[in-house]
Formats: structure tokens, sequence, C-alpha cells
């Protein structure tokens, strides 16, 4: 499939390599980097909810995958089969390496269009993280996806969000007028410009703050300052491909675009009743525009038929699931008082459950239903309980599954090699 837009992206990643390429997989590296929020084994819970952990081998597409996302998930993920495309030779060249180094055995690479490639079984997994909003009809990404997944199979979708990169993309608005060049150029004249600006600037915010990182090898700054081919999405455009396409958000990858409820606890009645009354779609909306923080936004998506097992579209029984901690949050209990640290959303939570009924190890390790949890409360404080654990879940601070998280450690504990 030979167009502009793949000429473009295969030109941009074989010169501008990003990700900036991980160069060994040793033990250290695997220990302080492996979370990812697609990742088979740690999100099994977030993936298949409805699903017991088990460890039946999976084939699992990661559709644009860059310089080193497959060795990375195909070296800590021994029990599943791999498969990684990518229009960039020289990104798939660091793959390559990795799987030669690390003597990864269950990952096929191929170097093309993923769209182009076709395959005689279907996937249980498909990663897409980044890719569809750089295609020029990111439908066509969506509907390859629905005609390659099994049909309880579910895809992990990131793209981006249109609201925080709002003021950073008027900028580059401006660099397109400009007719910037992907070269070191305009990379220099790109970090000046930046540099240059007001400190209330929202883009030299977000520039000094969610990119920071990126912006520090050549590669970052090209991909995020000098892209030919961007969409961004509101979460309620999203949802409409993804229904033209016959899918649909199952869960939420990591929750950052959800929660409202802080937003509405001291609002009066019919406000509240006027929020719960709207459609999914329409509470995704507002929850994204004041949330802000929808840079990336990370789907867990499945087929449209599959609706009766997604969390977005269901009322859950609370009392039926197991609560635990949620990854990159930290809890200091002190009596029936509970404070957290969301240090990946920079959130911080007081909250007093005024009750002595219970340990708070019970929600946090994913053992006992909540059911269990307050089997001696009365009919009162397990109201108000609930409530409160609604609120850390909806406020991604508290994790859950429909069955047990049989033991915290058990999703990193799987031997790498």
């Amino acid at each position: 499939m030979k167009n502009k837009n793949n000429i473009d992206l295969s030109e941009q990643y074989n010169n501008y390599i990003y990700p900036k390429p991980t160069e060994n997989l040793h033990e250290e590296w695997i220990k302080k980097n492996r979370f990812q929020i697609c990742d088979p084994n740690y999100c099994w819970h977030r993936l298949w909810p409805e699903k017991p952990y088990n460890t039946r081998r999976l084939d699992v597409l990661v559709a644009g995958c860059g310089s080193d996302q497959a060795a990375i998930l195909a070296k800590c993920n021994p029990n599943h089969n791999f498969v990684g495309i990518d229009l960039s030779e020289n990104s798939l060249k660091y793959e390559k390496k990795l799987i030669e180094e690390n003597k990864i055995e269950n990952l096929k690479l191929y170097h093309n269009d993923f769209r182009s490639v076709k395959f005689k079984k279907k996937f249980d997994y498909i990663i897409s993280s980044g890719v569809i909003h750089h295609l020029d009809d990111p439908g066509t990404g969506l509907k390859y996806f629905n005609q390659n997944l099994k049909d309880e199979g579910i895809i992990y979708i990131m793209v981006y969000g249109d609201k925080k990169s709002y003021a950073t993309n008027q900028v580059k608005k401006l660099f397109k007028k400009l007719n910037l060049k992907q070269n070191q150029d305009s990379i220099d004249f790109v970090m000046n410009t930046i540099n240059k600006l007001n400190n209330l600037h929202p883009a030299k915010i977000f520039a000094n703050t969610e990119i920071k990182q990126d912006l520090t090898h050549p590669s970052g700054v090209v991909d995020f300052f000098l892209h030919k081919k961007e969409n961004f999405f509101s979460i309620k455009d999203f949802i409409k491909l993804l229904d033209k396409n016959k899918l649909i958000i199952k869960n939420f990858a990591n929750g950052r675009v959800k929660p409202l409820t802080k937003f509405f606890t001291d609002a009066p009645l019919h406000i509240k009743e006027k929020i719960n009354s709207l459609p999914i779609e329409d509470k995704l909306e507002i929850s994204q525009i004041l949330n802000w923080n929808d840079r990336k936004i990370d789907l867990i998506c499945c087929k449209s038929e599959n609706k009766k097992n997604s969390i977005v579209y269901n009322k859950i029984n609370f009392e039926k699931i197991y609560t635990y901690q949620y990854h990159g949050v930290e809890y200091k209990i002190d009596g029936s008082n509970i404070k957290i640290n969301d240090k990946i959303n920079n959130g911080f939570f007081n909250l007093d459950f005024a009750n002595n009924k219970f340990k708070f190890s019970d929600i946090l390790n994913g053992k006992k239903t909540l059911l269990e949890v307050t089997k001696d409360f009365d009919k009162t404080e397990r109201k108000n309980f609930i409530n409160k654990i609604i609120f850390m879940i909806e406020n991604s601070i508290l994790d859950f599954s429909y069955h047990p998280i049989a033991d915290y450690k058990k999703y990193y504990s799987i031997k790498t090699n």
C-alpha cells in the first residue's frame, strides 16, 4: 500500500527513529521499565475482566511496533506469541538486534504497512499504540483490526486527545506555515522558539512537563512538532469512528479520561441527576474537558457484539468485584483514614472511611469481593463504603476485577529468560 502518507511516515521514522531505541533488555532494565499498560500479563484484569487470569498462549499483533515495543513485550511475555509490523526498516533493525541479543523466539517481524499484511489466523489481542492517528484515514486501521481479531479478542489503542494538546497544536500550525522541514535547522528553530515562549504559555508548560523527555533528542522533536500527519480526537468523535467499524470501548487502559465523580461530589441533586441521565458518550466528553489530561487516550476495545463484557457500557455490580492497588499509586493508612498519592497523575486524596470493621489490606490485595469485605456492615455502612470505593475506582486510585487477583506479584513473576 504505497501512498504519500506511507512514504512520509516511512521516511520520517527511518531518519528519526521514535521512540528512542532501547539498547539492551537486561534484567535490571526490565525491573525498572517493564510496566506497560498494554502488557497482557500485567493487565489481564483490564483486558478480560470477565475472565479469570490464565496462562493460555495468546496470539498478539503489535501494529506499528517501532524500534522496541514488540521485542520488549515478547521478552517479558514468553508465554505468548507476538507478531510485529512496522513501515520503518531502520526501526525494525533495532527490533531484530534485541531479538538476537536476547534470544527472543516468540516474535516475528514484518516490514510493511500493517493494513497490507494478510494472515491465515486471527489474533487474541492487537496492540496499536500511537499509530492510527498518523494515518490519512484512521478508520482503515480500525477496520483492519476488526477483520483480524478473534470474536472475543481485544484491542489496545492509544490515540491523541484534542483538548490538552490544543495550545501546542496552534504553535505547530505556525511551524507548518513557515514550511519547516524535518532537518536539524528546523529542530533547532523549534526548540529555540519553545524556549523563548512566556513561561505561562500552555505550549511551554506542556513542553516542560508532558513531553520534556521526548524533547531531549531530535527524533522526539520531529515526532511532536514536525510530524507531517496527525489526527487529534475528542472521545465522542472516536467512539463514533469505533462504531462505524463495529467496535466499542470495553475498558480504559489507565482510566485517565473517565472520572467525573470528583467534580460533582458536592453538586446539587438536580445537577447530579442530569449528569447521570446523560449518554455515556456525553459523560466521557465532559470528563475529557474537565480532566484536561488527554494527551493520550488509552482504550481497550472489542467487537460491538461483545458489548455485554464492556465495563464502560454496563453497570458494575460493586459487591461482586475484587479491588487492589493501582500501579503508580501510594497508600498511607492511619486507622480508618487512607492518604493516597497518585504519582502518575499528580493527585492527592485523603479519605476517611469512618469504619473499623474492615482491613485496608482487603481492598488492596484483590483476594476478597467487596461483599465479603463488608459482611459485618449494616445497610448504611455498606452504602457509604461502596460509594467511597466507587470514587476511588472512577478516579483511578483503585483497580478492580470480577475475578480474584490471585497475587499481585503473579503478574510480575513470569521469568523473562
